[in-house]
């Protein structure tokens, strides 16, 4: 098992907005560099506070983890078939009694019928989650934001890296040439496969 780079991303604090904005940043981190482990904590070789362009990272989420996520935090929190209605305070509450953790937090956000925002992360928040559109000149540069966000933290964890141990640096980028070089083998085996598979069924026909 080859070593990878690892961030851990730590929540502003413990307020539920701050929370999901932990969790965006992950996504985001993890669609700009997947080959790095990225983790929710306090403590870890890279720490990362996220900041407000993190914030789209949460449009990241496939379908079916965003689904997971939202019957998730309405099962923590025992909320059934009711509709649910955020208003955030100043100090980024959401007016539960339960402490949210990041994932939690973004999949109530995510399920919210409403998002009345007061702090400017919480701002952000509500303008990602009335998105229906990912093609929308909006959403392209809010993703961009993130991307750019994500990208920046990954040059310097990666600089870093470098300045302490050159030949982890080397090491890491041999062995990434070592796994494309295997899914490119992968991928032309597949499409042999398919093509003759295509062949097969037109002698078929």
């Amino acid at each position: 098992m080859r070593d990878r780079l690892q961030i851990v991303v730590r929540s502003l604090s413990n307020a539920p907005t701050d929370a999901a904005l932990a969790a965006a940043a992950v996504l985001a981190l993890e669609w700009a560099a997947p080959y790095v482990d990225v983790s929710l904590g306090d403590e870890g070789p890279c720490v990362i506070e996220p900041n407000v362009n993190a914030a789209a990272g949460i449009l990241r989420l496939r379908s079916e983890k965003a689904e997971r996520l939202r019957l998730a935090a309405r099962a923590a929190l025992q909320i059934r078939d009711s509709e649910i209605h955020l208003v955030e305070t100043s100090e980024g509450d959401w007016g539960f009694a339960e402490e949210l953790d990041p994932w939690s937090a973004a999949g109530l956000a995510l399920e919210a019928a409403t998002f009345v925002a007061s702090t400017p992360v919480g701002h952000a928040l509500s303008e990602i989650l009335n998105i229906t559109r990912m093609d929308d000149h909006r959403a392209v540069e809010l993703l961009q934001n993130s991307q750019t966000w994500a990208s920046e933290q990954i040059d310097q964890v990666i600089s870093q890296a470098a300045t302490e141990n050159p030949r982890r640096v080397a090491d890491l980028l041999a062995s990434l040439s070592t796994e494309v070089e295997a899914l490119s083998d992968t991928h032309s085996v597949l499409k042999a496969r398919y093509q003759a598979d295509i062949e097969l069924m037109e002698r078929n026909r």
